[in-house]
This record gives C-alpha cells, sequence and structure tokens, in this order.
C-alpha cells in the first residue's frame, strides 16, 4: 500500500502554509492505509480495508487557538480548511499555557518502513490466520485473536519553519486459545514493524501450550508472593510508571518522584540497581516515531539508570517557565534485561506465581502509582523449578515502583503488544513479595 511520500506530503503542507493570515500555524497530514482480519471458534469472522487520510490545521492567535480537521487535498478544500482554523481560533478562549509551534528542529532518521508489510492485503492475511487456527484445531482447542496491519506517514509542518516526515509500517497478531469446556485460556501475540517477524503458528502454539496446561485451575489463597511476570506483563504495569514521569507533577508535589524538600528526585536510587530504563527510536530492531504530533524530536534518553532516577518528561511550557530543556513523553521504552531465557528463570525459583499478563488494570493511587487488574490467561504454580499446576486468576493490588525495586532477576528482554503505538521491549521479570489481594473466578 502506497502511503504519501515527502514531496507530495509537502505540497500539502506548502498549500496550507501559504493559506495562513494568522502568525502561528501547525499542520499535520496523516496518510494511514490499514487492513486486519477478526478470527473466533477457529474461522474467520470479519475482515476489512481502510484508507484514511487526515489533515489537521491548528491555527493560533495571541493565545487563541483552535483545530479544523479535514480530508481532501485539494487546493480549495485546503484553504477552506485553514480559514475554518483561523475563525474558530478567533472565538476562542486565550490559553495561559500557549507556545508557538516548534521551528527547524533535526529529528533522528528512523528506518521504519517495511514494504512486505506494506503489501499485505486480505489473502496474504487470510493465509496467515489459517496457520494459527491449523495450529489450535490439532490442538483441539478453540482460538480468536486478531491480525491487524498498517503503513501510514506523518508529516507536521509549522509556520515557525519546522517540518518533519515519517513513514512506517506495522503489524500484529493476537491469539487466545481455550480449551473446549472454556476453563482455560492462554494467550499469545506479537508486534513489529516487519511481518517476517511474525510467525502465526508458532504464536498460537504458545497460546496453546498455555491453555492446555490451564485445565484444572487450583485456587491458591491471596497474599504477597514470588512472581515471575512474562514480559506481556511487566509491560502493563510498567506503562503506568512511564505515564508518571513528569517533571511538572513532581515539581509541583502531586507525584511520587517529588522531593519532600521541593523540586524532584532525579539523581536518587529509587530502583534496584539492575534497573535500567532507555528510549531510543532508531534502534535497529525496535524503531519507533521520531517525533511527536507537533513536530517535536524525540532522542535517545535514559531515563532510570543502574536504578537511579535520570530524567522526566517536560512540556514545551513547562520547560519555559522553569528554564529547562524540554523533554516529550518517549515513543519507545526499552528495558534493559539479561541474556535469560523465560524457562531459566523458571528452572532458578523455588516457588512462585507465574503471570502471562495482566488485564484491566486501573490506577488506584498515582501519587504511589498503585495500580490494579487481573491476571489472565495463563497463570500457574511453579515448584522446585518446574510449572506444576495452573491456578485461578488473581486480582492484584501493587505498583510499577515496587515491581522495580524488588526485581531479582530479569530475562530477555522482547517486544510487547501495545496500545497506542508506542514501541516497548522489556524483559520477563522475578519479583518479589508481589501482592494478590484476592482471588478470582474468571477464566
Amino acid at each position: 500500500m502506497a502511503v504519501l511520500d515527502k514531496r507530495k506530503a509537502k505540497k500539502i503542507t506548502e498549500t496550507l502554509l501559504d493559506a495562513a493570515l494568522v502568525p502561528e500555524l501547525l499542520v499535520s497530514v496523516r496518510d494511514r492505509h490499514s487492513g486486519n482480519t477478526r478470527f473466533a471458534r477457529n474461522a474467520v469472522t470479519t475482515e476489512g480495508d481502510v484508507e484514511t487520510l487526515e489533515i489537521s490545521v491548528t491555527a493560533s492567535i495571541q493565545g487563541r487557538t483552535a483545530t479544523a480537521v479535514g480530508n481532501r487535498s485539494d487546493k480549495t478544500s485546503l484553504q477552506a480548511l485553514v480559514a475554518e482554523a483561523e475563525e474558530l481560533a478567533a472565538l476562542s478562549p486565550v490559553n495561559p499555557e500557549h507556545v508557538a509551534p516548534i521551528g527547524d528542529s533535526p529529528y533522528l532518521q528512523v528506518s521504519r518502513f517495511d514494504k512486505p508489510s506494506a503489501k499485505l492485503d486480505a489473502a496474504a492475511r487470510a493465509a496467515r490466520v489459517e496457520q494459527a487456527i491449523a495450529t489450535a484445531d490439532a490442538a483441539d482447542l478453540e482460538l480468536a485473536g486478531f491480525l491487524t496491519h498498517h503503513a501510514q506517514s506523518l508529516t507536521v509542518a509549522t509556520s515557525t519553519g519546522g517540518f518533519a516526515h515519517h513513514q512506517n509500517s506495522h503489524v500484529e497478531l493476537t491469539a487466545t486459545c481455550r480449551t473446549r469446556d472454556q476453563h482455560a485460556s492462554g494467550w499469545a501475540g506479537r508486534e513489529s514493524h516487519r511481518v517476517a517477524d511474525l510467525d502465526a503458528g508458532a504464536i498460537t502454539a504458545a497460546a496453546a501450550e498455555k491453555a492446555d496446561i490451564g485445565s484444572e485451575a487450583q485456587a491458591l489463597e491471596p497474599g504477597n508472593y514470588l512472581v515471575i511476570l512474562e514480559p506481556q506483563a511487566v509491560a502493563e504495569l510498567l506503562s503506568f510508571l512511564v505515564r508518571s514521569l513528569d517533571a511538572r507533577a513532581a515539581e509541583e508535589g502531586r507525584s511520587y518522584f517529588s522531593h519532600p524538600d521541593g523540586g524532584t528526585r532525579l539523581g536518587e536510587e529509587l530502583f534496584h540497581t539492575s534497573v535500567s530504563l532507555r528510549s531510543d527510536p532508531a534502534d535497529t530492531a525496535n524503531p519507533a516515531q521520531p517525533f511527536t504530533s507537533a513536530g517535536q524530536p524525540h532522542k535517545v534518553v535514559r531515563w532510570i539508570g543502574d536504578g537511579v532516577l535520570e530524567n522526566l518528561t517536560r512540556s514545551r511550557y513547562w520547560a519555559d517557565k522553569t528554564g529547562e530543556p524540554a523533554q516529550p513523553s518517549p515513543s519507545s521504552i526499552l528495558l534493559d534485561g539479561a541474556e535469560v531465557e523465560l524457562l531459566e528463570l523458571v528452572r532458578a525459583v523455588d516457588k512462585a506465581v507465574l503471570v502471562t499478563r495482566f488485564w484491566y488494570s486501573r490506577m488506584l493511587d498515582p501519587r504511589s502509582i498503585l495500580v490494579t487488574g487481573l491476571t489472565r490467561d495463563g497463570t500457574f504454580l511453579v515448584e522446585q523449578g518446574k510449572i506444576t499446576t495452573a491456578l485461578r486468576n488473581f486480582r492484584y493490588n501493587d505498583s510499577p515502583l515496587t515491581m522495580l525495586r524488588n526485581v531479582l532477576a530479569l530475562g530477555k528482554p522482547q517486544r510487547v503488544v501495545t496500545r497506542g503505538g508506542q514501541v516497548m521491549v522489556v524483559p520477563p521479570m522475578v519479583v518479589k513479595d508481589f501482592n494478590f489481594s484476592s482471588s478470582s473466578d474468571a477464566v
């Protein structure tokens, strides 16, 4: 699927900028071609392909800002879109935290467009889903899941000379296997910018294995346990910490990262010394978006180094107010680990609870980043280095802060399935004293 190249996208943005009467304009053009196939009970249920063109114009007049969005790229429509944004801006209240559009800012050159992934169609999706269904049929399990992909370009330009253009592709497959009696469930998933990284049969086989050993789940009393968290579970909890890495909240005394005497806890050793968290949009294996929707460059950043908090995000408004460099929320999260496979972590523990993933996780207390949710699709008891029995699911009440403080061992990082487009590569993790607050009968 061909998406707008840099030359064509630049022509659209130039037409928009040339039509402006206001002093500040931010425009973006997103061209997206996507496809999906949904399957359930070992058969395809729906499939579709969608092409969208979204053109956004944000006009600002002395702090009064408004946005208009359209999907037509002819000159007359583009000029009308700019006029609409300007008219709305004139009627808007003043935003006291308004900042001017970003100017010319170099950004990392990221290779994230895979031609075979961009060319995926219904037939190619069906072939991969057929592999998944055949794997589930062979295991006599019910299969449901989703195969989705897109190819897109994002272009951002400003009246202050900023211009950024990036093309990317994305492919994702998730599979949930259930026993015929619906008493056990297993899940596996994979995402990448390259379709060659997705093996539908292997992904389904991983989900099937969990469902197969998940029959006759036993109850275990809630409490604090040594846990082995698979990467998907680690990422689910870690995402709450990443969203809390905000300098403004810390400096205003509203965050765990607020210092009791004022300011932040930057430079403090808040986590286990094995914990190092970073961002790198240009990582060759797991590239990410090199700039924000406002054209602000993403950079290589170390957020936590050897357990020490080293950086916080900082909006452009807060950066201007405090005189510190701006730091956008990251497009990629890379948590360093070790070259240790998951089963090696299992073999190294005497007794633990193995968690495939968390589900329906919600924030309970932003100050302590306390989160609650449920285990799902594969929770097992590990005894003397072996998975011995399936366990009924738990509700957990815990924090990524304590997870990263109580880590005992890290495994090999792998990319996980995320929501919202952020790339996350995290390892499995052995953590002590993880709090399961109650049991759940949900499968």
